[in-house]
């Protein structure tokens, strides 16, 4: 079992990893979809973005906190996805790509649900609001 959760997290971690990397290296084009988007001082809200992104993938690689990373990065996909993703267009147009990056955060925070309950150096906290639902 730790070497499928091991496995688990390695998959998980690609995706967190390379968004980071390729944020990093294309920083101003980012930023400037961002402010396309709406989102102020997106230079500056960037860094923590990138912070989380990397620090997470440290601490699931390293087994240190993977229940703290999951927890941030399940909050940054909740956040990011009613930012970002619209089903519909501003002429109320569905619009298809939109609906596949949702449906797809929403199956990524179900792999990390998955990960948070496998977590076996969760806090008692967490384990007892996890035993609640």
């Amino acid at each position: 079992m730790q070497t499928m959760y091991f496995i688990a997290k390695l998959c998980t971690c690609a995706l967190w990893a390379s968004t980071a990397i390729h944020t990093l290296f294309h920083y101003q084009e980012t930023t400037q979809r961002m402010t396309q988007k709406g989102i102020p001082w997106a230079g500056i809200l960037l860094v923590p973005v990138l912070v989380m992104k990397l620090g997470g993938t440290l601490m699931l690689l390293t087994n240190y906190f993977v229940w703290a990373a999951v927890l941030a990065w399940i909050g940054f996909l909740i956040f990011v996805t009613a930012l970002f993703h619209k089903l519909y267009d501003k002429e109320g147009r569905f619009v298809f790509p939109e609906m596949i990056q949702l449906t797809k955060n929403i199956s990524l925070i179900g792999g990390l649900l998955t990960l948070l309950l496998l977590d076996p150096d969760k806090p008692l906290w967490l384990v007892s609001l996890l035993q609640k639902y």
